[in-house]
């Protein structure tokens, strides 16, 4: 069979046969790959098996096709990471047969997906074919979140469109057993995840001149306000003053563009006024330092310092979307860092909502001033039962960690136990890391209740994260704190610290990731929803 084809269209093209089937195969498909535009992405384990062949309805002549194309590389083509393109057998379809291991290696399968059917699509995408059908997959949903985040691209300010380049369809075939089992939605859910994570991408990597708290606050009203359940807050800067804000006013009073303070509303479940999760994003849209000023080397990246913002509004979006059955709650403290007359100086002092006094030793430690007066006002407005804050804090994490691992700093054993299960069904690698009592004496001041930073250069994610520990508390007790002890788990609101000041960029454009503005952890926040979702039924 495999022989005839080849002669076949080894006719069809003019082509000369010669005696090698491989030599024949690359010949033949280099001039007749761009005439099919068709796409098909097919999963290969490497026992030379396709996953779910029979369910994409390959005849058995296309599938002894596929592995005897395959079996003539004269390597093993089912290994994870690997892609080969070829022909069908009747020339009208590009299929890229990619590699995915194992069939028993559940742990790392859904990653395994992700990469693989992103770098199916990525080839195919390279020659140009106007569709593609992504073939039965172990995970529906892995599959269409590869699909989505392969197709990213950033090109608002270009003249030519990447998107000239992409497929205009998409489809996936799924097996009835997998029908069964994910259910019929498993490939809707992927798309809203990572529909989710791009738009975090687009916001992030937007320039900063086109990303003032205004348009960041403006985007987030047009993208959330049509959806179910959901109402979106944008408050200016009298509100902040009435509202106490002390910190926020402070780091914003630099810029000439005025701050904004997002808050969005999910009702998921209307029988119920709990409010299960809230999310506190760090949203300074572009940070120059202030007077303690930034390297010029870096400083381009500084556009996604509202990083955590962007992944808690993105986390919104999907959750609204996904109509999960609990409420959630989201605040992003919007403004910019800059240097002007009017900006922080090094050793001023505010007062913050809490009530506390803080002098500002290190005015590029501004993130955690503008999160203590939205923690703080998120916990007393919305008593909820767990709450975390995500933010590009500290450079120290990008030490510690790099741009694999988020940072985890809680208190709660039970709330690190379900980010950590998110983290593990969303493949969003998270580092649980110390909190300790030595940190609050760090943070004395002389002057102020509390300095900004530690007065030791030493430990600055850990000082950071215990910073905002002291504005998170459940305000209608003043006796119920966030526990000091990490084994500690019995005061509420259950609290945990994400630094995801390495995860903010990507340096690779590996399968489904792109160089630039990650738009991570939002599939892990999303993913932290489900998880309280599932405990809650």
């Amino acid at each position: 069979m495999y022989s005839s084809t080849l002669s076949r269209i080894s006719r069809t093209a003019g082509l000369a046969v010669t005696k090698s089937p491989l030599v024949r195969a690359i010949a033949t498909s280099r001039t007749l790959l761009s005439q099919a535009k068709e796409g098909l992405v097919l999963g290969l384990f490497s026992s030379n098996k396709l996953c779910g062949a029979d369910q994409a309805a390959l005849a058995a002549s296309q599938q002894k096709h596929i592995l005897d194309h395959v079996s003539a590389l004269g390597h093993h083509a089912g290994e994870s990471g690997s892609v080969h393109l070829m022909l069908s057998d009747d020339l009208k379809k590009q299929i890229a047969v990619v590699g995915l291991g194992s069939e028993s290696a559940k742990e790392q399968q859904n990653e395994v997906v992700r990469m693989a059917v992103a770098n199916g699509i990525k080839r195919l995408c390279a020659n140009k074919v106007s569709s593609v059908s992504v073939g039965p997959m172990p995970s529906a949903k892995a599959a269409s979140e590869g699909a989505a985040l392969a197709l990213y691209s950033f090109d608002q300010f270009k003249t030519k469109k990447a998107a000239d380049d992409k497929p205009r369809r998409i489809t996936y075939m799924a097996d009835e057993t997998q029908q069964k089992q994910e259910g019929a939605d498993g490939w809707h859910a992927g798309e809203i995840y990572a529909e989710a994570q791009n738009w975090a991408r687009d916001l992030t990597n937007t320039p900063a001149n086109f990303m003032t708290p205004t348009i960041f606050a403006q985007q987030v009203k047009e993208q959330l306000q049509s959806l179910s359940n959901i109402v979106v807050n944008v408050y200016d800067a009298q509100w902040a003053e009435e509202q106490r804000m002390g910190g926020l006013l402070a780091v914003s009073r630099g810029s000439e563009e005025p701050l904004r303070f997002v808050e969005i509303i999910y009702k998921g479940d209307a029988s119920s006024k709990d409010v299960s999760l809230a999310m506190v994003g760090k949203g300074v849209t572009f940070d120059t330092g202030g007077y303690s000023l930034k390297p010029g080397k870096y400083m381009d990246l500084m556009k996604g310092d509202m990083g955590g913002g962007a992944a808690v509004v993105s986390a919104m979006r999907a959750i609204a979307k996904l109509q999960m059955p609990i409420n959630v709650v989201a605040t992003v403290p919007l403004c910019e860092n800059m240097v002007s007359g009017c900006a922080i100086k090094v050793s001023d002092i505010y007062t913050s909502r809490a009530g506390l006094t803080v002098e500002v030793m290190n005015t590029d430690a501004e993130g955690r001033i503008v999160l203590g007066d939205a923690l703080h006002y998120t916990v007393e407005k919305h008593q909820p039962r767990n709450i975390i804050d995500v933010a590009t804090l500290t450079g120290a994490m990008v030490v510690a960690l790099g741009e694999l691992y988020t940072g985890v700093f809680t208190p709660s054993p039970k709330l690190w136990s379900r980010i950590s299960a998110a983290s593990d069904a969303s493949d969003e690698p998270v580092w649980r890391m110390p909190l300790h009592d030595v940190w609050d004496s760090m943070l004395k001041s002389p002057v102020a209740d509390l300095s900004n930073i530690g007065n030791k250069s030493e430990a600055g994610a850990c000082t950071g994260a215990a910073f905002l520990r002291y504005f998170v508390r459940d305000t209608t007790s003043k006796e119920k704190t966030v526990p000091r002890d990490q084994n500690n788990d019995e005061s509420l609101p259950r609290w945990a610290h994400l630094d995801i000041a390495g995860p903010m960029e990507g340096t690779t454009n590996a399968g489904h990731h792109h160089k630039g503005m990650s738009g991570r952890p939002t599939r892990l926040l999303i993913e932290l929803a489900n998880q309280i979702t599932k405990e809650k039924l």
